[in-house]
């Protein structure tokens, strides 16, 4: 099944919720990450805000790949917002940045959301 390029594809969006994930994604916590964005995604489209991620793992992008299929599969965006050095490298070895859209940080990820003409109804900032 190829994945959907999801930031052009044009979805019909519910409102859009930014998830703010913190500390170490890593075989220990990104189950839970996936879940929660699972989640998430039921209810619109999502921007994960990586800001305060300070480290991420092999299992940690896994569940970012995986939560990204899930939002192409739901007719969903879902976008990174301050991706930490290490995923961005992660993100460029990988060619993944084709089919997970980055941005610099969750405002800007917010604003190419709303200019792309998609309905923002911002659901309130949720820490994971």
């Amino acid at each position: 099944m190829a994945v959907l390029d999801t930031e052009h594809e044009q979805f019909a969006c519910d409102g859009i919720s930014v998830v703010e994930l913190e500390g170490e994604i890593d075989i220990a916590t990104a189950c839970g990450v996936h879940t929660r964005l699972i989640e998430k995604i039921a209810h619109g489209c999502v921007v994960v805000d990586l800001d305060e991620v300070a480290f991420i793992d092999a299992s940690g992008v896994n569940a970012l790949v995986g939560a990204m299929r899930e939002a192409a599969r739901a007719s969903r965006h879902l976008c990174l917002a301050s991706p930490p050095r290490q995923l961005s490298r992660i993100l460029d070895v990988l060619s993944l940045r084709s089919v997970m859209p980055t941005h610099s940080d969750a405002d800007a990820a917010l604003a190419a959301h709303t200019s792309c003409g998609r309905k923002r109804a911002l659901v309130p900032r949720q820490k994971v």
